[in-house]
């Protein structure tokens, strides 16, 4: 999906119709992630013409139930856009992500709603809030601990909080979690598994 010019174009799809991932993976690919990359304020696309786009280029390719986006404009996150993904049937990706709001106003916007009709969600924990990636990994390099002040106790709140909503609508949770987020991945991910546990004892869900 190219960034500023709003159209959107199927690359990466074969001569045959299928994303290229699908025929080499099969069965054993889980979802198909589409980025679109964040688009200042000068560069965004009209609500009406990203949705046109976004109808287009999903009824072009094969169908799957195994499609999310990740848009990582904020602006973007609207109605007439959450309508088209409905529409197709393709997951919003909940990104922790460095121009993002945090993870429960995503869930809120969507009116904590999963989109994907495969039943399945993704969660992305990039980097924390307002840091760019080239700050993010130098301060998380070598990403063999967790480091002091980066980590936001609030990211693993949230993200507890999107798998808990998931867990009532009966959908799968699939969390993908970079070293950048705060030092380093397995840890933070166990600090996520005992928020989960935690509240799970408290009978919170």
């Amino acid at each position: 999906m190219p960034g500023g010019s709003g159209r959107f174009a199927p690359r990466g799809v074969t001569k045959t119709g299928s994303p290229a991932a699908v025929e080499i993976l099969g069965p054993c690919l889980n979802g198909i992630i589409f980025e679109q990359e964040y688009h200042v304020k000068n560069d965004r696309i009209p609500i009406s013409k990203l949705a046109l786009d976004l109808d287009e280029f999903f009824s072009k390719i094969p169908k799957n139930k195994r499609y999310h986006i990740e848009l990582r404009t904020e602006a973007y996150w609207v109605t007439p856009v959450f309508d088209v993904l409905k529409k197709h049937g393709v997951g919003l990706v909940f990104s922790h992500w460095t121009w993002l709001p945090p993870l429960r106003k995503q869930l809120a916007k969507v009116g904590m709603e999963f989109f994907n009709a495969g039943k399945q969600v993704v969660i992305r924990l990039i980097t924390p809030l307002r840091m760019s990636y080239e700050e993010s990994y130098a301060k998380a390099f070598p990403f063999d601990k967790m480091v002091l002040g980066m980590l936001d106790s609030e990211m693993i709140e949230d993200t507890a909080k999107i798998v808990n909503e998931a867990q009532k609508d009966k959908v799968q949770v699939n969390l993908i979690i970079n070293n950048r987020a705060g030092g380093n991945a397995p840890l933070i991910a166990e600090k996520i598994a005992e928020r989960l546990y935690k509240e799970k004892q408290q009978g919170l869900f």
